[in-house]
């Protein structure tokens, strides 16, 4: 049985919200230090790519625009979804083409759209790049309301933060705490200069769960410290 549920975004969501306007002058060029990124960035193009055909695609929480450009040589038609004004903008600014919809005000905010979903037509594809998933604390919620805009049969590519992803951060950013929020699952509160977000590494068997409902797990790859997820919808 499908779950409608009633609910306002997080103070969580909007805590991580208001730490991307705050980074967004500088979120490429943090990605750009871990020259790892540029290998992971590549992969997902090549398995999104050779997995949807075409068609609209849902770039979910598409950030400073970065899949944008191999995703409109690739003929899809895109709806661009960002909830931090910052990181939008400097999307629309770099990308002024007609194939591309940005979603602004209440239509960003995916806890609603079991009740006012943000586009008419359904997306053929979701695409959720760099850890998306993992800034949101709500899975059930999210995976309710994304499969309530996407096509039966359609795929969801995603890439998640891993178990790698509590080892390594010591060296990067340099300040984290960790607490269990559930056997499976890890919440860490990162803080990047005087900037604080809320960063939730779920396990493959949470995201599985989560999910179920809705979509079928098709495959999941290791890269780096980032999980690459396909899901069908069923």
């Amino acid at each position: 049985m499908a779950w409608t549920p009633t609910k306002e975004i997080s103070s969580t969501n909007k805590k991580n919200i208001a730490f991307y306007n705050e980074i967004a002058a500088n979120y490429d060029a943090i990605l750009d230090q871990e020259s790892s990124n540029e290998v992971v960035r590549k992969r997902v193009k090549e398995k999104f790519i050779s997995t949807v055909k075409a068609g609209r695609v849902l770039d979910f929480g598409g950030g400073t625009g970065r899949d944008l450009n191999w995703l409109l040589d690739n003929q899809y038609k895109i709806i661009f979804c960002e909830p931090s004004k910052q990181m939008r903008q400097k999307a629309i600014d770099e990308h002024k083409n007609n194939n591309i919809t940005f979603l602004e005000n209440d239509k960003v905010d995916f806890t609603n759209w079991h009740i006012d979903p943000p586009f008419a037509i359904k997306a053929d594809a979701i695409l959720s790049n760099f850890a998306v998933i993992n800034c949101i604390d709500d899975i059930e919620l999210l995976f309710n309301n994304l499969a309530q805009i996407i096509k039966p049969g359609g795929h969801f590519i995603a890439l998640m933060l891993n178990d790698k992803y509590k080892k390594n951060w010591r060296g990067k950013l340099r300040e984290f705490v960790r607490s269990l929020v559930s056997p499976k699952s890890v919440v860490m509160n990162i803080k990047y200069k005087e900037h604080e977000q809320t960063v939730y590494v779920y396990s493959p068997k949470k995201i599985k769960n989560a999910s179920a409902v809705y979509f079928d797990m098709r495959s999941q790859e290791a890269l780096f410290q980032f999980t690459l997820f396909h899901l069908i919808r069923k």
